[in-house]
């Protein structure tokens, strides 16, 4: 199969087809390049659930556009639905919007090995997000195919992605400018923080010592103006990170 996909590039990539395919090669070449992603990490299935369903109608449809046949597409009605085809297909990627970060989805998603896409608002708060480690990508409704290419593309990949607004907000507070401070890894660094995790538990959920988890939470207090967990805490209250912020910078991979 790879083999072929290989020698089909390559010849639809010649002067020749652009000669005479013009912008129906550059369409095509397109797919072959998404096949060829999806090969390798959307394997199983990709599962959709919004409760807004009219966007859930949306996405399934581009999506069904921009993937190739093999791969099986399962629009959920429900959420009950959507826990059964989880269990069922496991290494799915699963396009979910307005489901609890504490539901059964979001618990099999994890124990099946899943990927999550988030279908955000861009005024959700991003940290509680950020500390799910299934979720690799967050994108709005209103996401267009070259964004779902993209979204596509990270997941193979294997990196985390956010949906890049067209503008950003002139009038960010202070706050918000302190929070973009921060590096991907101590935002997520953050979260686990206000999941009321302690340092030993960070350390060990993230593969190094406490004394280097300390070092960190040191110089996030340091850059954000704070002295402790309550202050952080209050910080961010009083100004929460939202996904329109941090769409600002793609994330990086997590530590």
């Amino acid at each position: 199969m790879c083999s072929i996909l290989l020698l089909a590039l390559q010849l639809w990539s010649s002067p020749i087809a652009l000669h005479l395919f013009g912008e129906r090669r550059t369409a095509a070449f397109a797919r072959l390049h998404i096949l060829g992603c999806l090969s390798e990490v959307l394997v199983v299935a990709v599962l959709i659930f919004d409760r807004q369903s009219i966007y859930q109608a949306s996405i399934s449809s581009r999506l069904s556009r921009l993937l190739p046949e093999s791969i099986q597409i399962v629009d959920c009605a429900t959420e009950s639905e959507l826990v059964r085809s989880v269990a069922n297909n496991p290494g799915a990627t699963l396009f979910l919007g307005q489901v609890s970060l504490r539901s059964e989805t979001m618990r099999l998603a994890g124990k099946h090995s899943c990927t999550v896409v988030w279908i955000a608002e861009r005024k959700d708060e991003y940290l509680p997000l950020l500390a799910q480690t299934v979720i690799r990508g967050i994108m709005y409704r209103t996401a267009k195919a070259a964004d779902l290419t993209e979204c596509i593309s990270a997941m193979r990949e294997k990196r985390s992605w956010i949906q890049l607004l067209d503008s950003q907000d002139s009038s960010a507070s202070s706050r918000q400018e302190m929070w973009n401070l921060l590096t991907p890894k101590e935002r997520h660094l953050t979260a686990l923080l206000l999941e009321g995790m302690q340092s030993k538990h960070i350390a060990v959920r993230l593969g190094t010592t406490p004394q280097v988890i300390k070092n960190r939470v040191a110089l996030i207090y340091d850059k954000l103006g704070v002295r402790n967990r309550y202050d952080l805490l209050k910080f961010l209250m009083e100004s929460p990170p939202t996904c329109e912020s941090a769409s600002i910078e793609p994330l990086g991979a997590k530590m």
